[in-house]
């Protein structure tokens, strides 16, 4: 349990300033560039880490 606190812990401490600079970025630019911004810093990194919990889990029942 102690290492779920340390992953939402360190989670909160990259998603804010990377949404703070999501916001920044549409506001300087295009909101179409913010939610490109936010996908490629928010969203393909969740996506990599659930792909790689599947195929481990995968792996570990077999």
């Amino acid at each position: 349990m102690g290492y779920l606190y340390i992953v939402v812990f360190a989670g909160f401490l990259y998603l804010v300033p990377a949404i703070l600079l999501c916001m920044k970025v549409a506001k300087k630019t295009t909101a179409k560039m913010g939610w490109a911004m936010a996908f490629g810093l928010i969203g393909l990194p969740i996506l990599l880490l659930v792909v790689g919990g599947l195929i481990e889990a995968q792996g570990a029942a077999a």
